[in-house]
């Protein structure tokens, strides 16, 4: 039995049946609404839904047949329970108005009290029912709704998401291909760049003994007066021409450094050395700087490899720790980084920045490292070389020029050029060209002082004076065009009595126009020529 407060629409024209179904006990649940005429009835179904309609099938005058009645009731409320009251027993005609959906019971005159009831009483139910089925109904359909435009906005997001995802992972593919292509760009640049500095570095060391043997065979023919003797002395004149011609080649294989020098801190370069080598996978010592120390005039990237190049020799040779101090004179700055690996000999330190030198080649190296290091040094005007440090272990010495403003130009006393005298100053590392260049020019009646690095040649120009100067480009400590600008600078009367030796056709570029140049290797004669030239002024 419902519950629920339903109501009931009775609908006769005959007052006796309106009465006795009015004095039904349908129980609280059901609210009785009865009408005499289909007037009534519709202002009853204006007022509230009618959860049960009973009706007569045969109104009074003027009145439609029941059925049209509940016809019109299943159009605006088809939930509503109908049911046909007739006082015929037309079987045939209840079960058509039920087949096709015009009434849902059928309830004949006269009738059983209980009967009624519980008709009233299941249509209530069966209204209440189909209204709550109706309402799921349309809550389901709601609900379909906004799972539809959910799912359609959702795979609209989801496309919307995978199209970014082809986006970024296309955009990643190409940045990782031109990443690809920079390192490999990168590779074959620096590649390149160390071929040159190799290059560079074995013209300029090849020219030094082409000069010496050139020389002193010149002075042998000179002086032999055996025909066949000369004549093999032509032969070997001939051939030094020959790989000076090579050697040229070889420099012009050669490009110049790519990066301006700018002030450097060097500790920052050890710093960036040390992640090089960590990015590249490599080991790296344990590492400490020393405070304060001075800016040096350096290409950054450039002194960055040299000290990588450094710090992996340092590690072939069993190093655990590395410190990096500095000195600074005459405006260079000399950067010592020691390490506490094997103790090189003397053989192992000289040697040490020559292109193929290695005492570990079972070990698979080539001794490039530190040859590197060297060529990407002499295009700074900068020099690299090795020692023993004392106590055990080894130092490399990196020397460069000062930045500017923490450089002095002390060291040389204001003295006038003795221009009628025969004193030459010749200043070159190479002890085998210093003596043919010496034994050379004093056979031609000058006085010949020899110095081998730029502060032993400024402690003697500023001890006396000199009727002209020669100086090799590249010097252990600094360049001969410094070394003449600093000299020229404390003593203006030098001006026009100096000149440069080099074997580098980028030293020859740098001075052209500047100071005069003799190309090594030379011949004794031509440097003979200059210096008379250089005294005479």
């Amino acid at each position: 039995m419902t519950t629920q407060i339903s109501s009931v629409l009775v609908l006769d024209d005959e007052t006796n049946v309106r009465r006795a179904l009015g004095r039904l006990d349908l129980g609280p649940g059901i609210a009785v609404h009865l009408c005499a005429t289909a007037a009534e009835a519709r202002a009853a179904l204006a007022l509230e839904p009618i959860d049960v309609a009973l009706v007569d099938q045969h109104l009074g005058p003027g009145d439609p047949a029941g059925l049209e009645v509940l016809a019109s009731i299943r159009e605006s409320d088809p939930d509503c329970f109908r049911i046909i009251f007739t006082g015929g027993a037309d079987l045939e005609f209840a079960v058509q108005a039920i087949n096709r959906g015009h009434i849902d019971a059928f309830l004949t005159k006269p009738w059983d009290d209980s009967q009624v009831v519980a008709l009233l009483h299941q249509g209530a139910e069966t209204a209440l029912l189909r209204r709550h089925n109706r309402a799921l109904l349309g809550e389901l359909a709601q609900r379909n709704a906004d799972l539809l435009a959910f799912s359609t906005n959702l795979e609209n997001l989801v496309e919307e998401r995978t199209a970014h995802l082809r986006q970024a992972h296309e955009e990643l593919r190409e940045a990782h291909e031109r990443l690809q292509q920079q390192q490999q760009a990168l590779v074959r640049l620096e590649t390149h760049g160390v071929v040159n500095f190799l290059a560079r570095g074995m013209a300029h060391e090849l020219n030094n003994p082409l000069a010496a043997i050139l020389g002193y065979a010149q002075r042998l023919r000179r002086g032999s007066a055996d025909a066949d003797t000369q004549r093999r002395l032509d032969v070997i004149l001939t051939e030094v021409e020959r790989c000076r011609q090579l050697v040229e080649q070889l420099r012009r294989m050669a490009a110049p450094l790519d990066e301006e020098p700018v002030a450097c801190d060097p500790a920052e370069a050890l710093a960036a050395a040390e992640r090089r080598r960590r990015e590249a996978g490599r080991p790296v010592p344990e590492l400490s700087t020393a405070p304060r120390l001075p800016r040096v005039l350096a290409a950054p990237r450039a002194l960055a490899r040299v000290l990588d190049e450094v710090l992996g020799n340092a590690m072939d040779f069993g190093a655990t720790r590395c410190e990096l101090t500095a000195e600074s004179r005459l405006g260079r700055a000399r950067l010592h980084l020691a390490n506490d690996g094997a103790t090189p000999g003397e053989a192992e330190a000289a040697n040490a920045t020559k292109p193929f030198f290695t005492t570990r080649a079972a070990a698979g190296n080539r001794g490039l490292g530190l040859a590197i290091a060297a060529g990407l040094l002499r295009d700074q005007e900068g020099h690299l070389e090795l020692s023993p440090r004392s106590g055990g272990g080894a130092v490399a010495t990196i020397q460069l020029p000062l930045a500017p403003g923490h450089g002095t130009e002390s060291g040389l006393r204001p003295v006038a050029a003795d221009q009628s005298g025969t004193a030459v100053l010749v200043v070159d590392d190479e002890p085998m060209l210093v003596e043919l260049l010496t034994e050379t020019l004093r056979e031609r009646g000058f006085e010949v002082h020899r110095a081998g690095t730029v502060a032993d040649a400024i402690a003697q120009l500023g001890a006396r004076a000199f009727g002209a100067v020669v100086a090799d480009y590249r010097l252990p400590d600094g360049t001969g065009l410094e070394l003449i600008q600093r000299a020229q600078r404390q003593a203006p009367a030098l001006a026009g009595h100096c000149a440069l030796m080099t074997g580098d056709s980028q030293a020859l570029a740098e001075t052209a126009g500047r100071l005069p140049v003799l190309a090594k290797p030379f011949r004794i004669d031509q440097l003979a020529e200059l210096v008379e030239r250089l005294v005479r002024g």
